[in-house]
């Protein structure tokens, strides 16, 4: 595996951020969504957000989605690929993994996408995986009709080594230094991998955080809200460097 499956203990962090999120609860492509934008973007670029364990229903996440939109002008779509059942802390992480089986996950990701593809026919889509949500990235840029442009995952988690030889679009990677998912042994092994696909990719360590830093770490800490802000800054500026809408 080029990063492990997430396990108990990895996801019971979490700290919910400030703010009110300001875009709006929808169905697309036959799953409920967050969506921050205009449904239909005159650019014809969007963004979609593939979860953590929590879900489209987090405010951390519907934030990240706000700013996206802010900071890019893509409409971003994040849509429920739990099927109505996010993690909740109190609960057993094996009891909840169990019910998400990846082969239903995939199908269901596969099919928003191909949905998706067909119904708004975008000139250019990325994406971003979290955690639990990279997985499913991993597999649509690889070429597929239905897939995306250039993608990002931030503390990716159950990566297959075989998922990530093969993706041809361009990706980067946000890591932590603490991580039990994707530790050091397997950001190493993930380079060599990359480094042989012949891609463009990026790899980013960020020291003194931990896994889930992205989206669920407590942002009082200056190192830990240094690190989700420059995460983000540096998806903009990849997605931006990769827009295949420009001349």
């Amino acid at each position: 595996m080029a990063s492990l499956t997430p396990k108990a203990g990895c996801c019971d962090t979490l700290t919910l951020q400030e703010g009110k999120p300001t875009g709006t609860i929808q169905t697309i492509c036959s799953l409920p969504a967050y969506v921050a934008g205009p449904l239909k973007n005159e650019s014809g670029k969007y963004l979609v957000i593939f979860t953590d364990v929590y879900g489209y229903k987090l405010t951390n996440t519907q934030l990240v989605a706000d700013e996206f939109n802010n900071k890019l002008g893509y409409t971003v779509f994040v849509p429920d690929i739990l099927d109505d059942d996010p993690f909740d802390s109190d609960s057993d992480f094996e009891d909840w993994f169990s019910r998400h089986d990846p082969v239903d996950t995939t199908a269901l990701c596969g099919r928003f996408m191909k949905k998706f593809k067909a119904e708004f026919k975008p000139k250019y889509t990325c994406a971003v995986g979290y955690c639990f949500g990279a997985k499913y990235l991993a597999q649509l840029m690889n070429g597929v009709e239905h897939g995306v442009d250039c993608g990002a995952f931030a503390h990716p988690s159950f990566v297959a080594d075989d998922e990530l030889k093969a993706i041809t679009k361009p990706l980067l990677i946000s890591a932590a230094e603490t991580d039990s998912i994707f530790p050091r042994e397997l950001r190493f092994k993930s380079e060599e991998i990359l480094a042989k696909t012949g891609i463009r990719y990026q790899i980013d360590l960020f020291s003194g955080v931990e896994h889930g830093f992205a989206v669920r770490s407590d942002r009082s800490d200056p190192v830990v809200k240094y690190a989700a802000a420059k995460a983000l800054s540096d998806q903009i500026h990849w997605f931006n460097l990769f827009d295949t809408t420009r001349a």
